[in-house]
């Protein structure tokens, strides 16, 4: 990020190169069927959010486009890639600790296996059916519209709001906001809520500093990313052995089993 922009062009082109990572991933969505291709969708619209929410005072309300038709199509790809993680991640580290041997137990397993594969390709059917979808189009040209236009602003530069200080002090100031919201949000992580919210600051920590890194302090930047990033880690893994328990459960896979998900879960959220 170039520290000698204004405020709102910098905005632009770093919500820019944000929606790229997000279309890009979904024009592959199209023909691959590559997990790492939602997972990448999924992370650009996240980054995309998060400096939305960061650069809001630079933005005019009544010009940022309404994202509203996306939300089925999101919808699809969060079921998606919680199917695509329960598969490929959380799942065949935990399977020779539950089977151990047995075969009844081995048999539960492959059966819930090919039950999550069944319905990972339906959905991700169900989200290449919404991507197509007209109003989806139509949303995404007008955010790119918007967004090249947000960028070619040429606005003088000066020493003041749009200098290379106000910038460098501005970053600066929203991510010790953010920081504190984090600590705050930390000293209640006894609930599932208070763990999801811990979770999505940490994640909004991190992509702020992503976006804004050559305005920020070196090391506070680096340890404070570090911890944001561990937060994350840690409570994503719980989360997610968590969630391979309810889609279990929701495709009715053997009591046994699930509880067993449903233990393992408890158990990291504990250590966590």
């Amino acid at each position: 990020m170039a520290s000698d922009l204004s405020l709102t062009v910098t905005a632009g082109h770093v919500l820019r190169e944000m929606f790229c990572q997000f279309t890009t991933n979904l024009n592959a969505l199209r023909t691959s069927d590559d997990p790492e291709v939602v997972h990448q969708a999924r992370v650009g619209w996240r980054r995309l959010r998060s400096a939305l929410r960061l650069f809001k005072p630079a933005l005019a309300v009544d010009a940022v486009p309404s994202w509203q038709a996306l939300q089925p199509m999101l919808t699809f790809l969060g079921e998606l890639r919680d199917l695509d993680v329960a598969l490929t991640d959380t799942l065949p580290p935990l399977a020779d600790a539950y089977t151990a041997g047995d075969a009844q137990r081995t048999d539960a397993w492959q059966a819930m296996t090919q039950a999550l594969l069944q319905a990972a390709n339906l959905q991700r059917k169900s989200a290449r059916y919404a991507l197509h979808e007209p109003t989806v189009g139509a949303t995404l040209l007008a955010a790119t519209q918007w967004l090249e236009q947000l960028s070619a602003q040429t606005r003088p530069v000066d020493a003041g709001i749009e200098g290379k200080v106000f910038l460098q002090g501005w970053a600066r100031r929203r991510l010790v906001r953010l920081h504190e919201q984090l600590k705050l949000a930390g000293r209640d992580r006894s609930s599932p809520e208070g763990q999801h919210r811990v979770r999505i600051l940490a994640k909004r920590m991190r992509y702020g500093i992503e976006a804004m890194r050559t305005l920020l302090p070196k090391r506070r930047t680096k340890r404070w990313y570090q911890q944001a990033a561990s937060l994350q880690t840690s409570l994503g893994a719980s989360r997610d052995v968590m969630q391979a328990g309810v889609l279990a459960a929701k495709l009715e896979a053997d009591r046994g089993l699930v509880e067993f998900l449903r233990g393992v879960a408890v158990g990291q959220t504990r250590l966590g």
